[in-house]
């Protein structure tokens, strides 16, 4: 609503303490790699219910094997060297299809250097029942 101040809260990204349909965007950044792959899923199953239809998801974390398997050592490093526990299964977790599998839609996957961007919709529901101006 107008003349609402932003709102920062801290609380656990598998239970977000929101109403389903509440936001219009949501990002996150560099939060995946460090979550174990049911955390993940289960933030990206949030993320989902508290979007409103036609809302955006987008994600920014480090990129994945398969965008540049020349750096692999380095990624394998990383991991070794910043005790990054859930790192190894990150950099070959399909979040592109963990998104599409909970509903999202047209969901554009980009790298830049070494960070990967996910950006995805949720559908917008009913579409046959959007009112649109009739000419009289």
């Amino acid at each position: 609503m107008p003349g609402e101040l932003p709102q920062l809260l801290q609380a656990n990204g598998e239970e977000l303490p929101y109403v389903d349909n509440c936001f219009h965007g949501i990002t996150s950044v560099f939060l995946f790699h460090e979550l174990p792959p049911k955390a993940r899923q289960k933030v990206i199953d949030e993320c989902f219910r508290v979007l409103k239809p036609g809302g955006t998801l987008i994600i920014c974390d480090s990129i994945q094997k398969e965008d540049s398997p020349a750096i692999t050592p380095v990624l394998n490093w990383f991991s070794q060297n910043f005790h990054e526990p859930y790192y190894p299964s990150y950099l070959i977790d399909d979040l592109g299809d963990r998104l599409q599998k909970i509903g999202f839609e047209q969901i554009a996957i980009n790298t830049h250097y070494l960070s990967k961007y996910w950006v995805a919709h949720k559908p917008i529901e009913d579409k046959k029942s959007i009112a649109t101006p009739m000419n009289s």
